[in-house]
């Protein structure tokens, strides 16, 4: 029988890199090789590590295969599952997004190779796992591999306790590791109650908590008794990290006041760690009182950790930990620790015990002074327990794989519905798309709003002859008089007979598979109610069928609350469960958004969505589209509508600070007419546009030059795209031009966002 196989996904890994996720990692390798289980270990590292995958073979003896993921390139040709996987640059959501994509594919350039995984481990923060689970979920690949996340702190746990203010990186990369989270097979605790403060802050059903399994892992090599300590004071010890929600504040504070009640003490305060950044490290040197400042040692970290810790009283004031390492080290060294109680890294359950290992206080600073003339005075402790115990690997069987449905049975069937208004001439390609679906029980509905273009009386004369006859299988309606999107959409649902629907505007189209793979998925999965399909844009018919998209948009799924002011939910086109409908129907009163109204108000009802990592619906750039005419007022009173549409009060977990983005919108918040639902509809704007907006304000001021300009670039929009300035569709050529060479293109990148900070792209 061959061996289990284990990939554990990390960015960090001592002796290679700082960190102490790096080290918990180390530290589970060199257990799970001491117990000799019968697994085989990989490590995979991000393409922008410095690690060497042979470095850390050696290290580990070779027992243990290190791979590092494959960057990509700007512009990826290859085709899988009948789309094709976006580049980097298509990201907007989050970096962390287009570093979960790399992270799947090489893992499923791995599986071609053969190397097949029993499970993938991620760690929690970046919200890595979410592509691998959203990939296995819908039977697109790592069929038999369990998706784990390992909690150790996400970046949105870390948000109150960092007290940051919100960017649009940071929201995007809270829903990614929300989602991710929630849709993994398996997440790994290592104490009692981080669990379940992640399932209290991001809003997990209950059932979240039946695959959580807790397992403490091994934290720090363990001595023959407490070291001898040296004589004289005890410094005043600060070893984790100068950062916000490690309340080196709360040290500081806490330290000078211990120093004024108790004049006779003689030792120093050592803050012996890195710094997260230069701005709060200021902040904190002025906290101390000028009296004092001789006696507050900024040292760096030491070569020699154990013996500064040993002969000093090690304090750790965090608010949040989700293990902390120092703290077993400090322990083990013989230093005399010092712990904040409202931390659920030593709260009550965990093994720092009051006044037998450690002294605790209760986040104040009047319980830390207390708690330091406490271990000042008090004799020697004992070391901190702990156990090691297995991890979930050893024991790790093949989860059973979900019996696909028999060749035979009867097919769900699904009601694709169209809706037209005056866009006949584009019908024909997107009924052709639909008929060349694999999936074959669809029935097509037309719902034609009172078109009025004698192209379309034409083309829907044809087909309605053709549905009379029997020899089309579609179905036709037509208002009598022009009811609007939603409403039509809403007229459409009542006359399906299908169990799952799936809207499409008679402009657009979807790929060969999308309709099967959403199909099987949601039949496996019934938790899950609607299919996300990943989107490109397109301006020409030889650009589809190229799969060159020019632009992109890409979602999260149910992401309650950056979806509340960035539609990251899903594109206008899905595959939904019919039973949704029972309770909820497109909003009527919207005259636009009402797709991202409608998948808000099913995430925050709590219903769950897959998305698709490749590219399977295909959305059509072209002048006269609704989404062209929302300036960015319209913008606000359409987002004010939907927010009245939605049921209070609001669900737990979500985040209303993401209001506060509404405030800041990304790239200097300057409208840009025309653009993708997806960008339009969260406010964001290309840095492009904004950089060539103030080219253009400076060629008006030359008259003569910018008229020459401006004729030397006309032409640039293809027949049939959407009306927009000519300067947009001249820097939009560039950037596809410059995309092509991908080390060209970040780096421009770069330098626009920095001038752009520096006010250089300010009018």
């Amino acid at each position: 029988m061959s061996p289990r196989r284990v990939c554990l996904v990390t960015d960090e890994l001592y002796p290679f890199t700082a960190g102490g996720i790096g080290r918990v990692t180390h530290n589970l390798v060199e257990d799970s090789l001491r117990r000799e289980l019968d697994v085989e270990l990989h490590l995979l590292f991000p393409s922008y590590t410095t690690v060497k995958p042979r470095e850390v073979e050696s290290y580990f003896q070779d027992k243990v295969k290190a791979h590092v993921a494959a960057a990509r390139h700007e512009w990826d040709a290859s085709f899988d599952e009948g789309g094709v996987y976006p580049p980097p640059g298509a990201f907007t959501d989050t970096v962390c997004h287009a570093q979960s994509m790399e992270l799947l594919l090489h893992l499923r350039r791995l599986e071609a190779e053969g190397v097949r995984f029993d499970a993938v481990e991620f760690p929690d923060y970046r919200g890595w796992g979410f592509c691998a689970s959203q990939e296995k979920l819908l039977g697109c690949g790592l069929e038999g591999t369990q998706v784990v996340v390992r909690l150790h702190s996400t970046g949105g746990m870390l948000v109150p306790f960092e007290r940051q203010l919100l960017n649009w990186e940071h929201m995007g990369q809270y829903e990614l590791e929300r989602k991710a989270l929630l849709d993994a097979d398996l997440v790994v605790a290592h104490i009692p109650g981080v669990a379940e403060l992640n399932h209290a802050y991001y809003g997990f059903p209950l059932p979240w908590l039946d695959k959580v399994v807790r397992e403490f892992p091994p934290v720090a090599p363990k001595g023959d008794g407490v070291p001898p300590r040296g004589e004289g004071e005890p410094d005043l010890l600060f070893v984790t990290k100068i950062q916000n929600f490690k309340r080196t504040d709360l040290f500081v504070r806490g330290v000078a006041a211990f120093m004024r009640r108790f004049p006779e003490y003689g030792g120093k305060a050592v803050l012996a760690c890195h710094t997260s950044s230069s701005t709060y490290l200021s902040y904190i040197q002025a906290l101390i009182p000028e009296d004092l400042r001789a006696r507050f040692l900024f040292t760096g970290p030491g070569k020699d950790r154990d013996a500064l810790m040993r002969n000093g009283i090690v304090v750790i004031p965090s608010d949040y930990e989700s293990l902390n390492l120092t703290a077993y080290e400090a322990s083990g060294a013989g230093a005399r620790l010092v712990l904040n109680s409202a931390c659920v890294a030593f709260a009550p359950g965990s093994p720092f015990i009051d006044g037998v290992n450690c002294h605790t206080f209760d986040g104040s600073v009047e319980g830390l002074v207390d708690a330091i003339e406490r271990a000042w005075r008090s004799p020697v402790l004992l070391p901190v327990e702990w156990a090691a115990e297995p991890p979930y690997w050893g024991t790790l069987r093949p989860k059973p794989v979900l019996a696909r449905r028999p060749v035979d049975a009867d097919l769900p069937r699904v009601s694709v519905l169209i809706t037209n208004h005056n866009l006949g001439r584009f019908l024909p390609e997107t009924l052709a798309s639909i008929a060349d679906s694999n999936y074959p029980e669809i029935e097509v509905i037309i719902v034609d709003d009172a078109s009025t273009g004698a192209f379309d009386h034409e083309v829907l004369g044809r087909i309605e002859e053709a549905a009379h006859s029997g020899s089309s299988g579609v179905k036709l309606i037509r208002n009598p008089v022009n009811r609007g999107l939603p409403a039509s959409r809403n007229i459409g649902l009542r006359a399906a007979t299908g169990d799952y629907i799936l809207p499409l505007d008679a402009d657009d189209c979807i790929s060969p598979t999308f309709i099967h793979l959403a199909v099987e998925a949601l039949e496996r999965h019934r938790e899950f109610d609607v299919v996300v399909p990943s989107t490109g844009y397109f301006d020409s018919d030889d650009g589809r069928a190229q799969r060159r998209f020019i632009d992109y948009a890409l979602f999260i799924g149910d992401c309650p609350s950056l979806g509340m002011v960035a539609n990251r939910l899903s594109c206008a086109t899905s595959l939904m469960r019919r039973s949704l409908f029972e309770t909820i129907r497109y909003n009527e009163q919207m005259t636009s958004y009402e797709d991202w109204d409608l998948y808000l108000r099913l995430a925050h009802a709590g219903h769950r969505f897959l998305v698709t990592n490749a590219i399977h619906f295909h959305y059509r750039r072209r002048k006269g589209s609704m989404i062209s005419g929302v300036n960015p007022r319209r913008h606000q009173e359409l987002l004010f509508q939907l927010h009245q549409n939605l049921a209070r009060p609001l669900p737990a977990g979500v985040q209303l600070a993401a209001f506060l983005l509404l405030a800041s919108p990304p790239n200097a918040a300057r409208a840009a007419p025309a653009e993708p639902s997806s960008l339009v509809e969260s406010g964001e704007v290309p840095l492009r546009y904004g950089v060539v907006d103030t080219l253009n304000a400076t060629l008006k001021r030359l008259p003569m030059m910018h008229r020459l300009l401006k004729l030397a670039a006309s032409g640039l929009t293809p027949e049939g795209a959407e009306a927009r300035p000519t300067r947009y569709a001249l820097v939009d050529l560039l950037n596809r031009t410059i995309k092509a060479m991908p080390v060209v293109h970040p780096t421009m990148k770069h330098v626009m966002k920095t001038t752009s900070k520096l006010g250089m792209g300010r009018r």
